[in-house]
């Protein structure tokens, strides 16, 4: 069995059992382990709940942007909002493979985003058979490509990477071994997808098929490791935790 296949048929579904589990894990200690404090309901408007929920979620962004300006261009500009997360959702080959699993994920391929910057128009193999696609961004493509777009979460990543070994090395206790797992993992993963997508080196079928099956292979490792380290945090404990505290803050207590 090639390393393709074994990546895709054997350690990417073990990785998915593990991040089920992990995650299960995390959601029970969010939802029931929770120190309950005591609280003095207090009546608010509609409107103080309403901006009380955005505050809840730029409070975090702005107290970075003060305090860790350099965490926050790299860490959350950079790497998520720019680099991954368009990266992952809108890429067309990630579309054509979540589409295979998930058929409705199909609604965003006018929202694809080419590899090169090349050209708006986009043929794509999918597990499926080749698809023919128009996507809306026409000449936005120049950025709005997978090339443009791993730049930055590259970047993002190797500083991520570095900057938790130099915590870790300066002896700071917040920094788990998973956390020095979990950056270079994702480095491996973006660059051995940028490798295979260019068929780089060479192109070669066989070493194309190795470096997708290595690309496949990291994000499986990823995925598995995801789930007992503080980059969870991106998936669910930011957006859960913000969530709770405008309850807890705003609806409960009124404050």
């Amino acid at each position: 069995m090639e390393i393709l296949e074994f990546s895709l048929f054997v350690l990417f579904p073990a990785a998915l059992a593990i991040f089920a589990l992990g995650a299960s894990y995390r959601l029970f200690r969010y939802v029931f382990l929770y120190r309950k404090g005591v609280y003095i309901h207090r009546d608010s408007s509609f409107a103080f709940k309403i901006k009380s929920l955005v505050l809840s979620f730029l409070r975090p962004t702005s107290f970075n942007l003060r305090t860790k300006p350099m965490e926050f261009v790299f860490g959350f500009m950079l790497m998520h909002a720019i680099g991954l997360i368009p990266l992952i959702f809108l890429l067309a080959q990630h579309i054509a493979y979540i589409e295979a699993i998930i058929p409705f994920y199909g609604l965003l391929w006018p929202l694809a985003i080419p590899i090169s910057p090349i050209t708006g128009a986009l043929t794509v193999t999918s597990p499926v058979g080749v698809k023919q696609v128009e996507t809306l961004w026409g000449p936005l493509t120049i950025v709005l490509n997978g090339d443009f777009l791993a730049i930055f979460a590259i970047l993002g990543a190797t500083y991520k990477s570095f900057a938790k070994i130099y915590e870790r090395f300066k002896g700071h206790k917040n920094v788990r071994i998973g956390d020095l797992l979990i950056w270079p993992l994702l480095l491996a993963v973006l660059i051995t997808g940028w490798l295979a997508a260019h068929h780089t080196p060479s192109g070669d079928i066989v070493w194309y098929r190795t470096m997708l099956g290595l690309h496949i292979a990291f994000a499986a490792l990823f995925v598995a490791v995801w789930p007992f380290t503080k980059f969870f945090h991106f998936l669910w404990g930011y957006w859960y935790g913000k969530l709770h505290e405008w309850y807890d803050m705003a609806i409960k207590r009124g404050v």
